[in-house]
């Protein structure tokens, strides 16, 4: 069961994909009440993963209620918004895939950091005991970009200002594939050596975060617009 678990996030990708599909104008139309529901919703289990963490019960809850465990508080569901969100710029311009995704990205973003919550609540600690604190450090960058990606805030600031602040989701983008990497070769690679299962799908899995975070690149350079040239200042535009 842990084996197939740690595969979660990359399951929940299709998934979360078929409901922007379907309900991603829905969405859109009602953000405000969705910020509402998820960001009380996942507050509400950050707060329940602090109580284990006071209690100093995480390996009992992550052995009595794996599931629960994997599917809220080890990043699956962040993860899933957040390719989501990062793909959204890559798709090619005017793409019925661009189209769809761009239209809701704001609110992935944001929900998608209200579900981070429970996670970092729980594990930050570990990060930070381990020296690993990469996942930190991607938080700490998301805080910005998540408050200015809210309608309201947004609309107090200067166009080219936002433009360069949110240049630091390409910062975030690197940090999290650096995060991603290290836990599976740390945790699922070099602890199991003497598990060959779990040894194997420790590569597997660092495979498939590579394979992701090279596609993206890769369609990112391909698909990028072009910047328009602009017309010389001795002739008219």
């Amino acid at each position: 069961m842990a084996h197939v678990l740690n595969f979660l996030g990359f399951a929940l990708i299709p998934v979360l994909a078929w409901l922007v599909v379907r309900y991603g104008k829905t969405v859109h139309k009602n953000e405000t009440r969705f910020y509402w529901i998820f960001g009380i919703v996942f507050t509400f289990i950050a707060f329940l993963a602090l109580v284990v963490l006071i209690q100093s019960d995480v390996a009992t809850f992550k052995t009595d209620a794996p599931i629960a465990y994997a599917l809220l508080f080890q990043g699956h569901i962040p993860f899933a918004f957040f390719v989501l969100v990062m793909f959204a710029g890559a798709f090619k311009h005017k793409s019925k895939a661009k189209a769809t995704l761009m239209g809701v990205r704001r609110e992935l973003a944001i929900i998608g950091f209200f579900s981070l919550l429970p996670h970092v609540v729980l594990l930050i600690w570990l990060a930070l005991s381990n020296l690993n604190p990469t996942g930190t450090v991607a938080f700490l960058l998301m805080i910005p970009l998540f408050i200015t990606s809210f309608r309201s805030i947004r609309k107090k600031m200067k166009p080219v200002n936002w433009r360069k602040l949110h240049k630091l989701a390409y910062a975030v983008y690197a940090i999290i594939f650096l995060h991603l990497a290290s836990i599976t070769i740390v945790f699922n690679i070099m602890n199991n050596q003497e598990d060959m299962l779990a040894f194997v799908l420790g590569f597997v899995r660092f495979a498939l975060y590579l394979i992701v975070f090279a596609v993206y690149t890769w369609m990112r350079l391909k698909n990028r617009r072009p910047r328009l040239k602009k017309p010389p200042l001795n002739q008219p535009a």
